[in-house]
């Protein structure tokens, strides 16, 4: 009986760790003022560099030893260059939406952002969550831009000064059935 029990207690504690490190989504708090999509050591795009989305095309992961804040976020870089280009015009390479997901600000909500999945739309470094939000996102691109533009400033005033937490996941459109008439 004993045993049952260390076992059963063994395996409740690795579930809940697994839950707490792999599934459940992180909440943190919006830092100096700006929502930014932070990691815990306040790292924003995972440690990508923001400057390589538009030299290389393609996402590099930056380093600590070259790093930088705006935003209340800690950006790093690749080289010492990129650091220099951001530090110059931080406004012109930061992501759009604090890096969050665009598609999901464009519906009213935050999502995370995976840094492979990206665009550099008139100068501006969009990420989305996933590839079903970078095609609905693109459908029709400017409205969605304009959108989530708009959208943007209530956003973040109201999670300023609050926990932010990840909004639900919006039902996929290819989940969705219509009723019989």
């Amino acid at each position: 009986m004993k045993k049952i029990f260390l076992l059963s207690l063994l395996l409740t504690i690795a579930a809940i760790a697994i839950y707490l490190l792999f599934i459940k989504e992180p909440v943190f708090h919006a830092k100096g003022g700006f929502l930014t999509n932070i990691n815990d050591k306040g790292i924003i795009l995972e440690g990508y560099d923001p400057v390589a989305y538009f030299t290389a095309n393609k996402p590099v992961k930056g380093t600590s030893q070259f790093s930088s804040e705006y935003n209340g976020a800690t950006y790093w870089f690749a080289s010492k260059d990129h650091m220099d280009q951001f530090n110059k015009e931080p406004q012109r390479f930061a992501p759009q939406y604090g890096a969050f997901c665009g598609y999901a600000v464009s519906i009213g909500k935050l999502r995370p952002v995976d840094p492979a999945i990206f665009q550099i739309e008139n100068g501006r470094l969009i990420l989305q969550h996933t590839k079903e939000a970078y095609d609905l996102f693109n459908e029709d691109l400017k409205r969605n831009t304009v959108k989530a533009d708009h959208n943007w400033p209530g956003i973040v005033a109201a999670h300023l000064g609050k926990p932010v937490k990840y909004d639900q996941q919006a039902p996929s459109p290819t989940a969705l059935t219509t009723s019989p008439k």
